[in-house]
């Protein structure tokens, strides 16, 4: 479906006043990167504008926008320095955007043609908060529609990452993502925060964006790093399980289910799903007993980290 040029600086009536910005989270994935940004400029509603949220030092994502900038909608270039992390990310590039209205997309991810117009028209109708839905592109299988189970129940409370938007004046509202959350569940951590200030964030099924998980990378990245999003998971649960009403029992339970999933992607998941490969039950213990002794540390790190920012701070 060819795009329509429309006017990038948001005025035309398919579009929200104020403006649409949507802020791609890269990190040194240029051929990825290229194919985001492609699926971005060829959408039947164009944004006001992209930002490209890379890594300080990262020519390849440099040469990608400046190679594609005359392709589409005002692109530019917003870089971490210091801190990374998708938290420090995601607020890296809202708090540098011109729209009132803020879409985020991860780079290995693909809006469909019609995801722009979606959210526009939602937002025109009264949403400040939605997400949608996350779907593999070999067979379209769900990946994430939208919903939170926090690990024992569904809490329709926070959309994927890579999917999700909002108005740019609640995520000032909520102190924006936790940067603390480096290693994933700053999403599930600002649709909670939104949740519980009123803010309805709504299920947006039409809005859809392809995203193929590479599992291989995946298992990669988190063998090594399952101590810190232990940490992550730790810290988010302790964080808002009283909030909630979750008492220390369920809580506790609800982490173990946490912990088990995500030693389970750690052995290769289908589709996002926390599965153990059929292998036996005498490799998921051998797994689970060689991941734990370090995961341990950091979930007691990432309880201690919780309880340490809910105080008040001293005068």
């Amino acid at each position: 479906m060819p795009a329509s040029r429309i006017d990038p600086i948001g005025g035309d009536a398919a579009l929200v006043d104020g403006g649409l910005s949507v802020v791609v989270c890269s990190w040194k994935r240029s051929e990825r990167l290229r194919r985001c940004l492609k699926g971005l400029y060829d959408q039947s509603v164009l944004p006001r504008e992209i930002l490209v949220v890379g890594v300080e030092g990262d020519l390849d994502t440099a040469h990608v926008v400046e190679d594609l900038r005359s392709q589409g909608p005002t692109t530019r270039v917003v870089w971490q320095r210091g801190q990374a992390g998708l938290g420090n990310a995601r607020n890296l590039g809202w708090s540098s955007a011109q729209g009132e209205w803020v879409a985020f997309i991860d780079d290995d991810a693909i809006a469909d043609p019609c995801w722009i117009e979606s959210i526009a028209k939602h937002f025109q109708n009264g949403t400040t908060a939605l997400g949608g839905q996350v779907r593999d592109p070999e067979d379209g299988r769900i990946i994430s529609d939208g919903s939170f189970r926090f690990w024992l129940r569904d809490l329709h409370l926070c959309p994927a990452g890579c999917n999700m938007a909002f108005r740019k004046s609640w995520l000032e509202a909520v102190g924006g993502f936790d940067e603390n959350l480096a290693y994933g569940f700053d999403d599930h951590d600002i649709g909670i925060k939104l949740t519980l200030s009123g803010v309805r964030v709504t299920d947006v099924p039409e809005a859809i964006v392809w995203h193929r998980r590479s599992w291989g990378p995946t298992r990669e990245t988190l063998g090594p790093n399952l101590p810190q999003y232990a940490w992550s998971g730790a810290y988010l649960i302790a964080r808002h399980a009283e909030s909630l009403g979750v008492s220390k029992v369920e809580y506790f339970a609800r982490f173990c289910a946490l912990f088990i999933e995500l030693i389970a992607m750690s052995r290769g998941p289908r589709h996002g799903r926390g599965r153990f490969r059929a292998r036996g039950p005498r490799s998921i213990v051998r797994t689970t007993w060689s991941v734990s002794r370090s995961s341990l540390l950091g979930t007691l790190f990432g309880l201690k980290a919780a309880k340490a920012s809910s105080r008040p701070a001293r005068q």
